[in-house]
């Protein structure tokens, strides 16, 4: 359960977070510690568990260093991840060295720990708490917010937007960009009675990809992403798609043998689109999946979420204390977001395009074990320097 002030919020914060993912908790955090009154507003309550790959590369490391919270994530003890495979539904592997050491770590244990230390450096968290309105004016911003205890209003010199992929600064979320049939569904559940080596295992499929690591529990995340068509063929539930995927892929089949799902983990979501445009300023400026989402399978979601965090926190702290206007906390932020993540969101969703198509993905998977370079290539340009 989350840390929640027991006495009644005052109404007027500097900021306001929307959204306590890694983006929203972080920034939460970073700003409470630069003496700023904030707000950090999450519409379920805390811990709850999410569809996620749960894994935290070694640049999304770096970064939480850079914010003071790596030590706060540290000590859930991660699971260390050195390596990765990928197998395509022939049986074609690809085995790959990860650039560091990077961390099996569920958004359950993570993303209540963030909230909790946002709350210990004097932020204030709304749980259970929904944005219903959000009406900007000349000095800041008034949220319509809809708890527990009924409708009340917020007002904030600023907001930042860190709700998610369908969440956006204008409520409610927008309308898919793309036709039904390009979406996806993700799918997470973690399972017990499997033994997993210190990696992650991605297994391709027809219409999508599972990725399967262990976790700082002990279990194993198995977190996939899947064609709206297939999801139907497969009888629209959790365990049909599983069956399904051992079906079409003996690898997984044979990983998967044994184990037992967790039925308290097991979460969906919909309608996914990896091609979303970028809104990196929507009103106010948006982190993480609000933004948009890089594909999954290049396993650097997590990360990129926290370095637009990481870009973000020092342009509002100017703002707030009147050495920037809006305008140009707006403009550095857009530049610098664009200029580090465009490149590495084609790359990111070119190679899923490649994967997704059967004989392409058996003819890549085999170069790039006879060209480690290839490999090396994606894995450098889908994500930042350490």
């Amino acid at each position: 359960m989350s840390k929640q002030s027991t006495d009644s919020p005052p109404d007027r914060y500097d900021v306001a977070v929307v959204g306590a993912g890694p983006a929203g908790g972080s920034a939460a955090s970073a700003l409470a510690t630069a003496g700023w009154r904030v707000a950090l507003i999450e519409r379920k309550d805390l811990p709850h568990h999410k569809v996620c790959g749960e894994f935290l590369s070694p640049e999304a490391q770096a970064t939480l260093r850079a914010l003071g919270l790596y030590e706060t994530l540290a000590a859930l003890a991660p699971t260390p991840l050195t390596g990765a495979t990928l197998t395509s539904r022939r049986g074609a592997t690809l085995t790959m060295n990860l650039p560091g050491t990077a961390w099996g770590l569920s958004r359950y244990a993570m993303d209540v720990t963030l909230a909790n230390a946002a709350v210990a450096r004097g932020a204030v968290l709304l749980t259970e708490t929904t944005v219903i309105g959000v009406v900007p004016d000349d000095h800041g911003v008034t949220l319509t917010l809809r708890g527990n205890d009924g409708t009340r209003s917020l007002y904030a010199r600023t907001v930042i937007m860190a709700g998610g992929r369908l969440s956006t600064a204008k409520l409610p979320p927008a309308a898919p960009t793309r036709p039904r049939e390009q979406l996806f569904v993700g799918l997470k559940s973690h399972f017990v009675g499997l033994t997993m080596p210190d990696r992650v295992e991605l297994f391709l499929f027809a219409g999508g990809y599972v990725g399967i690591n262990p976790v700082e529990t002990g279990a194993a995340n198995v977190c996939l992403l899947v064609r709206y068509d297939e999801f139907f063929r497969a009888g629209r539930t959790v365990e049909g798609m599983f069956t399904a995927i051992a079906r079409q892929n003996p690898a997984f089949a044979q990983r998967m043998d044994g184990a037992q799902p967790l039925a308290e983990t097991v979460c969906t979501v919909a309608a996914v689109d990896t091609h979303r445009p970028a809104a990196t300023w929507a009103e106010m400026v948006c982190l993480g999946d609000t933004a948009t989402m890089i594909p999954p399978l290049s396993g650097d979601g997590m990360a990129m979420a926290l370095r637009s965090t990481e870009i973000c926190v020092p342009l509002a702290h100017d703002y707030l204390r009147g050495a920037c206007t809006l305008e140009a906390w707006r403009d550095q932020y857009c530049a610098r977001w664009h200029d580090e993540f465009d490149s590495r969101l084609r790359i990111a969703r070119g190679f899923q395009g490649l994967l997704s198509r059967t004989l392409v993905a058996d003819a890549l998977i085999p170069a790039g074990r006879f060209a480690p370079w290839l490999a090396d290539y994606v894995v450098r340009t889908t994500r930042g320097a350490v």
